[in-house]
């Protein structure tokens, strides 16, 4: 179980440790295990898993290079330049880039070329954008720009290999402000948390929270993966939240479904999303708290509240069943305890009223919890 001082260098030393992996291979993985399919860097010979020769990489996997190559002498609306890539998720591919006026690093998400073939995604996509835009607090990631790429050349060398259908295609961009830090998600993955550090996040991700419902908008899509933690010189820690992507206005889509998202299926990650949502009803604010419940749970216990032997059986947990007691080896004081609990009931009448009425309690506690009481 890490505490607040030595997560923060640890976070210092894993920002260093990737922008120099950056510097040294720009662009994405370039060679793929032909065995498990894991995806390695142009320096790697064999897959450290399984000791299967790496194959260069000629699929989807190597678009973002591509892109890349494209852009790298062109500039974003003549103000954002892509220096290399980050990473990808369901939706977008991330790169790193510098704001051309003010040499300010950014970091630039761009819609997925399979995603962006169709109008209704990039209208979508770029209206929830400008809805994140408006969301100007220090504890949410900003939103600088955000617009369309123009479509892009088909190559007439070796990389027409990789080219596929659709990849021409214009794509909505977001410009967001460049973050030193570690998401949450990554953090898990190496260490539990304290339940002081714990604490300390989840008042800060509030912080956010209460003022984007202020503006009528609820996240519905809250994870670790959207929670990053960033160091300042002192050693303190930062929460930023991001991706309000899937947020809607409040009082004027009180019809929202998870369907609206992705017909036919439930979107977003099964660990953290409401009895509420998973039952097609009406999502609010307190299913933004009922996320931040389980993520403060598996914060401090290493797991989720609700974890299943696959996916629907997690979902069907999040309908059905209690939380297992968190265990007294982890030193958890009762009445923080107690309110991880509260935030996770499955009646959202039973949760805290609001993310103001949450960080009011929260931090009510602070004092004895950092005294370790």
């Amino acid at each position: 179980m890490i505490a607040h001082q030595a997560l923060s260098q640890w976070i210092q030393n894993s920002v260093k440790t990737n922008e120099r992996t950056r510097k040294r291979f720009p662009g994405s993985a370039r060679k793929v295990c032909p065995n498990c399919g894991s995806r390695h860097l142009l320096d790697k010979i064999v897959c450290p898993a399984d000791n299967t020769l790496l194959a260069p990489t000629m699929s989807h996997l190597a678009l973002p290079d591509l892109l890349m190559k494209q852009l790298e002498r062109s500039a974003i609306d003549n103000r954002f330049v892509l220096r290399s890539y980050i990473g990808e998720g369901a939706l977008c591919w991330v790169f790193d880039g510098t704001q051309i006026e003010d040499v300010m690093p950014v970091a630039v998400k761009v819609l997925r070329h399979e995603l962006a073939a169709d109008q209704r995604t990039n209208t979508r996509f770029l209206s929830e954008a400008r809805m994140w835009q408006q969301l100007t607090h220090k504890n949410i990631m900003r939103v600088l720009d955000t617009g369309m790429m123009p479509e892009l050349q088909n190559p007439s060398t070796s990389d027409s290999l990789i080219w596929e259908d659709g990849f021409s295609n214009e794509r909505p961009y977001i410009v967001m402000e460049y973050l030193r830090g570690e998401s949450l998600k990554t953090v898990l993955a190496h260490w539990q948390l304290s339940p002081e550090l714990t604490l300390r996040i989840a008042i800060e991700v509030l912080d956010a929270l209460q003022w984007a419902h202020k503006q009528e908008i609820v996240h519905r899509d809250l994870k670790p993966s959207n929670i990053f933690l960033v160091p300042d010189e002192a050693g303190n820690i930062h929460v930023k939240v991001s991706d309000f992507g899937l947020a809607a206005r409040l009082f004027r889509q009180l019809d929202w479904t998870p369907q609206t998202t992705k017909t036919g299926s439930v979107y977003g990650d099964p660990s953290y999303l409401s009895p509420e949502y998973l039952m097609d009803q009406k999502t609010g604010p307190q299913s933004d708290i009922y996320a931040l419940g389980c993520i403060m749970y598996q914060c401090i216990s290493g797991k989720s509240p609700f974890v299943g032997q696959h996916e629907f059986h997690t979902l069907i947990r999040h309908v059905r069943d209690r939380p297992d007691p968190l265990t007294e080896d982890l030193k958890v004081p009762k009445l923080l305890q107690s309110a991880i609990f509260k935030s996770i009931e499955k009646d959202p009448l039973n949760r805290f009223s609001t993310a103001v009425t949450m960080q009011e309690y929260l931090a009510s506690l602070a004092t004895n919890v950092y005294a370790g009481k």
